[in-house]
């Protein structure tokens, strides 16, 4: 099971303070934020997913299996009514469920208008797999479209903490991220503090953030991200529910009110 996917049951969220190259881009997307003051409406957590509602629109996050604890269990209810900055700035806390809960209040703030948004042409992996046509390419986390992507690239990498056959050995993970000339990362590498790390090591290739976690935030691009993929929810209600229901992503989108975007880094690495 992949350690960044949003299949994880068991949560892999850090339990630390911010520090280092994180904290400076966690700051920059804080302060990057496009609706700080959108007040929070609702927030919905199931065992899978957690949605903010703000401003009359929805921001998701994978909990990689984080649960609320001691005085986070009231704090759906207690985080009502504040403002987007507030709840996202839970993102620096040593807490899971703080985290989750934080970047999903980003999400909120940063998220286009769906009546603005025009959906993707083509899903991420063929954007993956165009640009890494012929090129090496990697890709953190066992996305259900990895085997099939290693037969559309050049040469093929998968980074995995877990125990994942033909992944790329830990201690070897630098050197390989340094040659790469296609690198995709979930999301929820935000979400295990891991995401300015990979960014870094990666600085030579085309970088998509991709995943349902990911938020649609320029402080990434002048991070060293090239393309953002992410989800818009246009039906707020039918989300609602099958995040309550628990279900996995897979399936929330199947029932629809989710329509998939991408945007383009215009900076200049």
């Amino acid at each position: 099971m992949s350690t960044y996917s949003c299949t994880q049951t068991t949560s892999v969220l850090p339990d630390r303070p911010l520090e280092g190259e994180e904290k400076k881009l966690i700051d920059s997307m804080l302060s990057a934020i496009i609706r700080p003051d959108a007040v929070v409406e609702e927030i919905i957590a199931g065992s899978k997913f957690i949605a903010v509602k703000a401003g009359g629109r929805m921001g998701l996050s994978s909990l990689l299996g984080a649960r609320p604890h001691g005085t986070e269990k009231e704090m759906e209810h207690r985080m009502v009514g504040k403002s987007i900055k507030e709840v996202a700035g839970l993102i620096s806390k040593p807490s899971p469920f703080a985290i989750s809960l934080g970047f999903a209040a980003l999400n909120a703030g940063n998220v286009p208008d769906p009546k603005h948004v025009e959906p993707s042409n083509f899903p991420a992996d063929d954007l993956i797999a165009r640009l890494g046509k012929d090129k090496i390419t990697g890709l953190v986390g066992e996305f259900p479209f990895a085997q099939s992507l290693k037969k559309r690239v050049g040469t093929f990498h998968l980074f995995e903490l877990q125990d994942v056959p033909g992944a790329v050995p830990r201690d070897q993970w630098e050197n390989v991220l340094a040659d790469l000339d296609v690198f995709a990362v979930t999301g929820t590498a935000l979400l295990t503090r891991k995401m300015a790390w990979f960014l870094s090591r990666a600085s030579r290739a085309t970088i998509i953030v991709l995943g349902p976690t990911t938020p649609f935030s320029p402080a990434l691009f002048r991070h060293g991200a090239d393309y953002l993929c992410g989800s818009v929810v246009t039906d707020m209600e039918k989300v609602g529910q099958g995040i309550r229901a628990g279900l996995p992503f897979k399936m929330v989108k199947k029932n629809g009110g989710i329509i998939f975007t991408q945007w383009e880094n215009i900076y200049q690495k």
